[in-house]
């Protein structure tokens, strides 16, 4: 025995949040458009270290003021990407809502994406800078100590 369905019913479409959240997309995921077709991602390896390097310490004030800038830079680059991560499509139509999507995902979604490679040249140049400091720090500590006792000797 079947039970009649009353009319109208199912017959329109949901309205409100769906009961079921939707995962927030990540940089490395393939991106489905609306239509279904499936575009696979490329996300750019983040290296594991540098290489080393020697510094003139005359020039180690301009090299130290350099890497600054360059940190600032990447701040100023990972604030941009922040928001390139919530555009807003304009639009309800599918293209607004795919591109806002993938716009998303490559700016902030997780590993592989622009804030995640910004933060990760932050951070390796923020280890670059105080490195630096201490290196040149321990090098005048030790050349003084130098001077000192060769000072006491003659």
């Amino acid at each position: 025995m079947s039970v009649p369905v009353p009319p109208g019913l199912f017959t329109e479409p949901p309205r409100g949040a769906s009961a079921i959240p939707t995962p927030t997309p990540q940089a490395s995921d393939p991106t489905v458009l609306a239509n279904g077709q499936v575009i696979p991602r490329q996300s750019m390896p983040v290296a594991a270290e540098g290489n080393s390097f020697t510094v003139d310490l005359d020039a180690a004030p301009q090299v130290l003021g350099d890497l600054r800038t360059a940190r600032d830079q990447l701040y100023d680059l990972r604030h941009e990407a922040a928001f390139l991560g919530k555009i807003d499509p304009g639009t309800q139509d599918d293209v607004s809502r795919d591109a806002a999507a993938v716009f998303g995902a490559v700016a902030v979604g997780g590993p592989g994406s622009l804030l995640a490679a910004l933060t990760a040249g932050i951070d390796r140049l923020n280890e670059l800078i105080s490195t630096l400091e201490t290196e040149i720090a321990d090098y005048r500590s030790t050349e003084g100590q130098q001077v000192r006792r060769f000072d006491d000797q003659a």
